[in-house]
């Protein structure tokens, strides 16, 4: 049996002891924000606890020095007694007023710490190459991450704090029950680390299932928020969803529980047993005390006041062992947070040269291929394609045959999977992503409406334009662009014009048509002083004639530049110089609109 228990006891520890390893990393590695963000309430917040954890074993010894005397004969009553009650009350003033002073400081701390690494998760986001977000990996990581935030770090300051305070306390317990007899001692360290033990295993496994059950949190996530969200409010009505949606809700939250659920019935057991060992310890200890009390080998002051500190230290070993159950819960989410923190970023492998200005050969795509992470069917396959300046093209083909992919990888939002893009003959992977993006103006067909002003989400187009000083006006681009797209005769009736805000997300925000929106979106490319052009079907929403009239004004805005016009109608397609007829990834077809009609292909 012993050979069993062994091992197993063997392989506990080990596996604590690469989660406390991992989870200091973590600490370690942001340590140094809690220094620079709060160093003197970080420092007053640690010496405070260890302060109080003293408190303690000073409340024994004062304990035992004033029965002592009580007890005694007192021949000059005040100078015998008043250290001792000094002493006791300025201990228990200092337990009792630590926590009031502690939770100030956490909150100081944490308002600091924790807008600091929301800053650092948000930032990384935005950094992150956009084939990032097309893993549900990625997601999972962004959840657990962004929820290990919350005041962790503030909690392990806290924790760590704490358990040096209890430590402290529990030493000097036990200096005082040693003086009594070692075996107390030893009884009462036995106690101390089993409950540790048992605490931290649980919570590093409870973390673990936390982890697992990521897709599931998401999912309550998302359908919670497609059930109380405006912009699919009027469907759930209209189709009478939100029976359904809610029991979507229910069975995603339901499978949470029962994983839940089982990580706790498993562990209860254990639970149950640690308590039953630790109440059997202090009745034992204190059982010993009485006997060494009633059989003259201590006095009745250090009895009482032992007795008092076996209390004491049960209180003290259950907030130690809450409080490594703690620490080892804040390490494993610190753990996520800088595993999502240490992801890739577009930079760690981004070209350093400048984009060409102008671009004098175009652009071509050298027998490119492109695969979805994740997936294994290409999106793009063995595309040779060039893209000259000052010519315009249509990029046309059923849902799914490769547009929206064909225009990201030109954008520089991809990196081809197989093959190799060139702008004037140097290679795009080479380029800066951020000046060749400053190169390129796009309107999606999911086009972002921003909850600004109007201003703004031009403005968003070129957000140098913001970083300027306010003059007497608007800048001149800005009202060039939204003279261009018509949307000088929307900001003319809107009540604080330019500086209206729009959308409904914020107080005070004014709501747009449909058309509204678009042509803002408009707008905000047309203000880029971009050298490439691309509309990823902005107008499927309107009819033929109006997208026509959209493309053909946008074409007159644009010239000079490569525009690339995606569409799967040939009314639109026909205003473009070529046509690129894409087919399951391949291009199947190219010429003019002419051309193509003759040749009576896809």
């Amino acid at each position: 049996m012993s050979g069993n228990v062994l091992p197993r006891t063997g392989a506990v520890l080990a596996r604590l002891g690469r989660a406390v390893r991992e989870g200091l990393d973590a600490v370690v590695s942001f340590s140094g924000l809690l220094l620079r963000t709060a160093p003197v309430a970080s420092a007053i917040f640690i010496v405070s606890n260890v302060v109080t954890g003293l408190a303690t074993p000073v409340v024994v010894w004062a304990l035992d020095g004033l029965i002592t005397e009580v007890s005694g004969e007192l021949v000059q009553p005040w100078r015998q007694v008043l250290p001792w009650l000094a002493a006791l009350s300025t201990a228990l003033m200092l337990r009792s007023g630590e926590e009031a002073l502690s939770e100030y400081l956490a909150n100081v701390i944490r308002e600091k710490v924790d807008g600091e690494l929301y800053r650092r998760a948000l930032r990384r986001a935005t950094e992150l190459p956009l084939a990032a977000f097309e893993r549900s990996t990625y997601y999972d990581k962004l959840e657990t991450g962004m929820g290990a935030i919350r005041g962790r770090l503030v909690y392990v300051l806290g924790a760590l704090s704490a358990l040096i305070g209890a430590a402290t306390g529990a030493a000097g317990l036990l200096l005082l029950f040693a003086r009594a007899h070692w075996g107390i001692v030893a009884v009462l360290v036995g106690s101390l680390l089993l409950a540790g033990i048992v605490e931290a295993r649980q919570s590093r496994y409870f973390v673990e299932v936390n982890y697992g059950s990521s897709p599931l949190r998401r999912a309550i996530g998302y359908w919670a928020g497609l059930l109380s969200g405006h912009k699919p409010a009027a469907e759930i009505r209209l189709f009478q969803l939100g029976r359904h949606f809610l029991d979507r809700w229910r069975a995603a939250f339901d499978a949470y529980l029962a994983e839940v659920h089982t990580a706790r019935r498993r562990l209860v057991l254990q639970g149950f047993l640690a308590g039953v060992a630790q109440e059997v310890i202090r009745w034992v200890t204190t059982v010993a005390v009485l006997v060494l009390g009633m059989s003259g080998t201590i006095g009745i002051g250090a009895m009482v006041a032992l007795l008092y500190g076996v209390g004491r230290f049960r209180e003290l070993a259950d907030h130690f062992s809450w409080t490594v159950a703690e620490l080892v819960d804040h390490w494993s989410h610190l753990k996520h947070l800088r595993a999502f923190l240490d992801l890739p970023v577009e930079a760690d492998y981004a070209g350093t040269r400048p984009a060409p200005r102008p671009i004098r050969e175009g652009v071509t795509f050298h027998d490119v291929s492109f695969t979805y992470p994740g997936s294994n069917r290409p999106a793009i396959q063995n595309v040779t394609l060039t893209l000259y300046p000052g010519q315009s093209v249509a990029l046309v083909g059923e849902n799914g045959a490769g547009k929206s992919t064909l225009a990201r990888l030109l954008l520089g939002l991809y990196r081809p999977t197989e093959g190799f893009i060139t702008v004037d003959g140097v290679p795009l992977h080479e380029i800066d992503p951020v000046l060749w993006r400053r190169e390129a103006s796009v309107v999606f067909q999911d086009y972002m409406r921003y909850p600004a002003t109007v201003r703004e989400n031009i403005a968003f187009g070129d957000v140098d334009l913001l970083r300027e000083p306010p003059g007497q006006g608007e800048h001149p681009r800005i009202l060039a662009a939204a003279k261009q797209r018509g949307v000088d005769e929307m900001v003319a009736r809107l009540p604080d014009g330019f500086h209206t805000l729009l959308g409904k997300q914020f107080e005070g925000g004014a709501e747009l048509s449909t058309g509204q929106w678009q042509r803002l979106a408009l707008a905000r490319a047309y203000v880029r002083e971009a050298q490439i052009v691309v509309l990823d079907e902005p107008t499927a929403a309107l009819d033929p004639k109006a997208e026509v009239e959209v493309y053909r004004q946008f074409q007159a805005a644009a010239r000079g530049k490569c525009t690339v016009f995606i569409s799967h109608r040939l009314g639109s397609a026909r205003l473009a110089d070529r046509i690129v007829v894409l087919k399951d990834g391949r291009i199947v077809e190219t010429g003019t609109h002419d051309e193509l009609i003759r040749r009576n292909g896809e």
